[in-house]
């Protein structure tokens, strides 16, 4: 059985109708098995020409994940792209477990700054 998890910073730092929120849009989503995915929670422009991301990562393995580098790209539905950058990570995901997680992308990493964020996807590759 798949499980949310937090991460210590995020544990902290949500209140608890933020986590069940995110526990609820966790429960929609269909199960994944022997896989890594992603789903978007939410994305956004930021003020200063950025973008954010938040998502769950999701290791449908039966044995932990440790994420140490990503490239994650927003596209939109069209697969236009939007903004495209490269993360170094620290995260252990359990086994058959979801963990949310922002992927900030600055000002100089976004390519098209006005698609509705409505419209968009993530891909995060795992090098």
């Amino acid at each position: 059985m798949t499980r949310l998890q937090f991460h210590p910073v995020w544990e902290d730092k949500l209140t608890q109708k933020q986590k069940e929120e995110l526990f609820t849009f966790f429960e929609g989503l269909a199960p994944i098995h022997k896989e890594f995915g992603v789903a978007l929670v939410r994305g956004k422009y930021k003020k200063n020409g950025g973008a954010v991301a938040t998502v769950l990562l999701r290791n449908g393995f039966e044995k932990p994940m440790d994420i140490e580098r990503v490239k994650a790209k927003i596209l939109d539905r069209d697969n236009i792209l939007i903004a495209e950058k490269e993360f170094e990570l620290d995260l252990r995901l359990q086994a058959e477990s979801a963990l949310p997680w922002s992927f900030v992308f600055s000002k100089d990493s976004v390519i098209k700054p006005s698609i509705d964020p409505n419209n968009w996807m993530i891909h995060v590759h795992l090098p």
